[in-house]
Parts: C-alpha cells; structure tokens; sequence
C-alpha cells in the first residue's frame, strides 16, 4: 500500500512536469495577447480624438501665420492642421504607453469632398492625395512608413482607402454629398513577452494599423451659385 502511494505520487510529478510548461505558455500567450489587443484599442481610440479634432476645423488653413512657423510645430498657437491633428496621436496626455518610432511607425490623413457619391477632390491635391508625418517632418526618419512593414519593406504603393475602396463602404440612402477626413496610425507593436514560440510563427514587432473616418464640414461640397 505504501509503495502503491509512492508510484502515484511519482506519477503526478512526471505528469506535472509534463503539463506545466504547457500552461505557462498558455498562460504567457494570453498575457501577450491581452497587451496587443490593449495596445490596438488604445491606437483606435487615439484616432478617434485625431480625427475629432480634424472634423472640427478647417483643412484648407494650412498656414494661417503667413509660413513665419514650420509645419512640424505642435506646441504652437498657430494652426497646422494635418501635423496638428497629428500631434494629438503624438501627445503623451492623450498617449502615455504608445511611444511612436520616428523610424518605422507613421500617422497618415486625408481629407475628401465626394460629390453624388464620387470623390471628387481629396487633399492633400500633390501625390497620391495622403499626408504622412514621416515625410513631413524633419524629425522623423522614416520616409513614407505607412507603405512599409516593421522590417522596412514596401508592401503597399497606394492608400489603404483608395477612392474606389471608400465609395464601395458608403451605404444607401445617405447622403451623396459630403466631406470626410481620414486619419490612419500605423504602428509597431513590440511583443512585450517575446515569446519564442510566439515569435516562431508571428513577426516581431507586428505591423498595427487602426483608422477613424469622421466628417470634414470644410470639404462639403458647395452648390455653385446661379448667376
């Protein structure tokens, strides 16, 4: 009786070791999940506030200070509006966790007037109609970010939303006359873990990108007035 007792003990530490590492990796791989998932809500949201910001002011005042102040001035009172919006992305207040990397990460915004339910104008008018910070600031290294991936490889050579893509999500029955104003992160998530078995399988760090379309009052379009 006394060995049958020695036997299964024996036997739930052969099954323990065998099992435990198991549940750690599990238990880990949540963890790192629950971080990614906390890190994209987190860039979703900021967005948001980017995009609020940009729905309530004018994008065709670029600079109102006659050109005296660079473009890449966020703690200015003068108003640049697309490095403006993006600086609320940027703001550690509104971004404690989040740190942009000035090489490899970007904020992309466009702003459209569709008429009749097709884009008619989409700003900025030079390019492919997308401001990018990593292009429009001296103090970011990355050129054009948002058409790489983490490692630098270019893997996309046109917005994310092109004209046809955006028509194709309007639904029916609404307005066909409006302005909107895109503005996009696309940011590398760094896995806080590290995991091997994690890192085996997904790149590390791994591209995020996270939008928010509001409206642009600005770009409406307007009736053109009867002589």
């Amino acid at each position: 009786m006394h060995q049958c007792n020695k036997d299964q003990n024996a036997q739930s530490f052969v099954e323990l070791a065998l099992i435990l590492p198991v549940l750690l990796m599990l238990s880990a791989g949540l963890v790192e999940i629950g971080f990614y998932v906390y890190s994209y809500l987190t860039l979703l949201d900021l967005t948001r506030e980017a995009a609020r910001f940009a729905s309530l002011r004018d994008p065709f005042t670029l600079d109102v200070d006659g050109g005296t102040l660079p473009d890449d001035a966020c703690s200015d009172s003068v108003l640049h509006y697309y490095f403006d919006t993006a600086c609320i992305i940027l703001d550690p207040g509104f971004n404690p966790t989040l740190p942009f990397d000035t090489n490899i990460d970007d904020i992309t915004i466009s702003v459209l007037t569709i008429s009749g339910n097709v884009v008619t104008n989409r700003w900025p008018a030079d390019g492919d109609g997308v401001w990018s910070l990593s292009t429009a600031s001296n103090a970011w290294a990355g050129s054009e970010s948002w058409t790489k991936d983490c490692a630098g490889n270019v893997v996309r050579s046109e917005p994310f939303f092109t004209n046809a893509e955006l028509v194709s999500r309007f639904q029916a029955g609404a307005p066909t006359n409006k302005g909107l104003v895109i503005v996009e992160a696309y940011y590398c998530y760094h896995q806080v873990l590290n995991l091997p078995l994690l890192s085996d399988f997904l790149p590390n760090p791994i591209r995020m990108h996270a939008y928010s379309i509001m409206p642009a009052f600005e770009a409406i379009p307007t009736p053109t007035p009867i002589p």
